[in-house]
């Protein structure tokens, strides 16, 4: 409180300078000086966003330039220059406003609406096939135009593979990086299928990759991309084997056999980028070798591994600056060192370091950080670089080098994260005892983990804050929200209802829970009689995903999906009607 007092510090009677002397004279809060402004702020704490719909002076007084990038820098460091840089002429107090209330939304687990649906290419009644990408180019029209892909024995282990931004992609089969891949949006009801071009009879060994706005599959030096929005396909070829793609935006990072950078915008010619100095270049493989083994660090994204030196390697890409990327790298020996290192229009720029002591008092050896596979945590540009599960060191351990901030001597999921505008390392530590079992999913999202224990017959999804270093403490009259789903008779879709708990919450822990979500009533398909014909090659995915607008709970060859807006549209039998009225009421 004291330094957002002295950020925000105005002369006793000053009036903010961007607001009219009608609107001052409008109501008591905008005459009040500008300390007591800050005051009524921290009583509100992140709850602001009700509070801006009170009436107009308030909006405008909060959403001043003079207020909002401070409660930003506050509670969401790198949400302010997120705005800045994604602005475009828009007003970045409204913005702050909308982020606010997408977050708030998440935070509270009040979804809109939510869809249970089996991954499946026959008959399928939610979906709507796009035809706009023409076959000779990739698009799929009809599931009979594929090799080997017979869609009415219903003999498929369709398998989840990337989430981001309201789409879905999956395997119809699980084999390992196939050649063929369905797309679906949640936020269109669209399905958008792609074959590889010209595969010359080839099944595996693809590399895909999937961002907000492109779709990639790559094998051996050809790479195709298809644009999500566009509906448009553009292809390149590189010097080597391609073996990891990444991509933001329309653009996309090519990394090749050994460790050569290649900068490609959608529709351009890839731009060769000299990285020396990042790393000693050599023969380039996959730090995990699939994101089938099961265990706490699957992920959709495992990042690379140097062979000669076991340096591990991973690529982000900024969504808001052109040309703008950032190389990590771990290296383990002699000392354990996370370096991130900028590259600025083709030319390396400064190096975050985050040397092994930061962490020594969170988790004890030998169990340590193995892998680099970012994952994004927020929507303003913070990344999980890594993560370990241990147990919390105890005060004697000689590798600590303070008194460890737990108190819990219960195990640790610990992250290490990194935030590209703000260019700062965090640590978020979690104690909850559903990220303990190998059949546990969780997230990380906005400062807050999400997990449920899917070996459990009610696998309850809940909400928590991060390690501040004490219990949380139980307030009594007010128990945590506990949601169920129920079906909807307008839109087809599950809607949201709140329930009383059946359960002993202490074996639940839900004390100081955010929110608990019961997703058993639709998560779970029954078991499917598979003695008649061959077992899947790969056991089925579990996985917690999601971002501001969705969470999805991915359990085998199904999933859940939540809504946090009205992004979700249903079938209506009135043309249309009842999903405008939703709108309208929201």
């Amino acid at each position: 409180m004291k330094s957002l007092f002295s950020q925000l510090r105005h002369p006793v009677n000053a009036r903010l300078s961007s607001l009219s002397s009608e609107t001052a004279n409008s109501d008591i809060v905008s005459r009040l000086p500008f300390e007591l402004n800050v005051l009524i702020f921290d009583y509100l704490g992140e709850d602001i966003d009700a509070s801006l719909n009170v009436c107009r002076s308030w909006r405008r007084i909060w959403l001043s330039e003079e207020i909002w990038p401070k409660l930003a820098q506050q509670w969401y460091p790198g949400l302010e220059e997120h705005i800045r840089m994604s602005a475009d002429g828009q007003d970045a107090g409204e913005m702050f406003r909308k982020m606010l209330h997408k977050i708030q939304r998440r935070r509270s687990g009040r979804f809109s609406s939510a869809l249970h649906y089996d991954m499946c290419v026959e008959s399928d009644q939610f979906f709507t096939m796009s035809k706009g990408v023409p076959t000779s180019e990739g698009g799929v029209h009809s599931y009979l135009d594929v090799d080997g892909l017979e869609p009415s024995f219903g003999k498929h282990f369709p398998r989840f593979m990337i989430y981001n931004s309201g789409r879905i992609a999956w395997w119809p089969e699980a084999y390992v990086l196939p050649y063929f891949a369905i797309v679906d949006d949640l936020r269109t009801r669209k399905r958008r299928a792609y074959l590889f071009p010209n595969r010359q009879g080839e099944n595996h060994g693809f590399r895909t990759a999937m961002g907000d706005k492109l779709f990639i599959m790559a094998r051996g030096r050809m790479l195709h991309a298809w644009h999500l929005e566009l509906d448009l396909h553009h292809s390149t070829e590189t010097l080597e084997d391609v073996v990891r793609c990444v991509t933001e935006g329309e653009t996309a990072l090519i990394i090749t056999k050994y460790a050569e950078i290649f900068l490609w915008r959608f529709g351009q010619e890839p731009r060769h980028i000299d990285v020396t100095g990042c790393y000693e270049k050599g023969l380039l493989g996959t730090a995990q070798l699939h994101e089938f083994i099961p265990g706490h660090y699957v992920s959709h994204n495992p990042g690379s591994r140097l062979l000669n030196s076991g340096v591990l390697l991973d690529f982000i890409i900024s969504p808001t600056e052109e040309n703008v990327f950032f190389i990590i790298t771990f290296t383990s020996t002699p000392l354990k060192e996370l370096r991130v290192e900028e590259i600025r229009d083709g030319k390396r720029g400064r190096t975050y370091s985050f040397e092994r002591s930061k962490w020594s008092d969170l988790i004890i050896e030998p169990v340590d950080f193995t892998n680099l596979r970012w994952e994004k945590v927020d929507s303003y540009g913070g990344y999980c670089l890594m993560q370990a599960i241990s147990q919390t060191p105890q005060d004697s351990n000689p590798d600590t080098t303070r008194e460890s901030p737990c108190r819990s001597r219960c195990g640790n999921l610990v992250s290490v994260c990194f935030n590209i505008y703000t260019k700062a390392f965090t640590i978020p530590h979690y104690h909850q005892k559903e990220i303990h079992s190998h059949q546990s999913v969780y997230q990380i999202w906005n400062n807050r983990i999400c997990a449920s224990d899917t070996s459990s017959l009610r696998s309850f999804i809940v909400s928590h804050q991060p390690c501040g270093g004490t219990p949380p403490c139980r307030d009594d009259s007010q128990s945590t929200p506990f949601y169920t789903m129920v079906p909807s008779k307008r839109t087809g879709l599950l809607q949201r209802q709140q329930v009383p708990f059946e359960e002993d919450e202490s074996e639940l822990e839900l004390v100081g829970a955010d929110f608990a979500l019961d997703p058993s009533p639709q998560s779970h398909r029954p078991p499917v009689d598979s003695s008649s014909f061959d077992p899947p090659l790969m056991a089925g995915v579990r996985r917690l995903v999601g971002d501001d607008n969705f969470m999805l709970l991915v359990v085998g060859e199904s999933y859940t999906a939540w809504s946090f807006g009205n992004e979700i549209p249903g079938k209506t039998a009135d043309g249309g009607k009842s999903l405008w009225r939703n709108l309208i009421r929201s």
